[in-house]
């Protein structure tokens, strides 16, 4: 991890697209015991409780992640969100904001060689990358504030995330 300042730490760009094509170029449909496979892999610390909650290397010691589960068959997901960077505290100076526009730049460097120019969601208060894979499934970097984030969608959730976005768009 860099260590930035103590409050904040992000991925470096080769171990944060190493995570996100090692889950985003997986087989699909991903079995929820492969997603916990991969979890243990990357060094995340899954919650005592229920271990599709997760602690990232990057966090100040709250869950930043989690593995969400396939509406209509629970041995499958639907989806992998995780931060790149530590959430910075909401009193963060100019050099904070610095380094999470920094990191934000190279994500979206790496992520533009591999995938090709990204579709920008629409306008908010976070702003929304998407890179859609050959296999459907999709990579979506957000950028906020006080911390970036990704999150890998299934095929299946891709499909279902595009014809809402169609119907509320008509």
């Amino acid at each position: 991890m860099s260590d930035y300042t103590p409050d904040f730490r992000a991925y470096p760009v080769d171990q944060a697209i190493g995570i996100i094509r090692a889950i985003a170029e997986h087989r699909w449909p991903m079995t929820v015991e492969e997603a916990f496979s991969l979890r243990d892999q990357f060094g995340w610390t899954p919650a005592p409780d229920d271990g599709r909650f997760f602690v990232t290397p990057v966090s100040n010691g709250e869950e930043d992640g989690h593995i969400s589960l396939a509406v209509n068959n629970n041995k499958y997901i639907s989806r992998i969100a995780f931060r790149l960077t530590s959430l910075a505290p909401p009193e963060s100076g100019p050099e904070i904001r610095a380094l999470i526009q920094s990191a934000r730049s190279e994500y979206v460097a790496e992520l533009t060689s591999l995938y090709g120019t990204a579709t920008p969601g629409p306008s908010s208060k976070v702003e929304t990358l998407s890179w859609y894979l050959p296999s459907r499934a999709s990579i979506g970097l957000g950028v906020a504030t006080r911390l970036v984030s990704a999150t890998i969608e299934s095929p299946a959730m891709t499909d279902l995330t595009e014809a809402e976005e169609k119907y509320f768009a008509q």
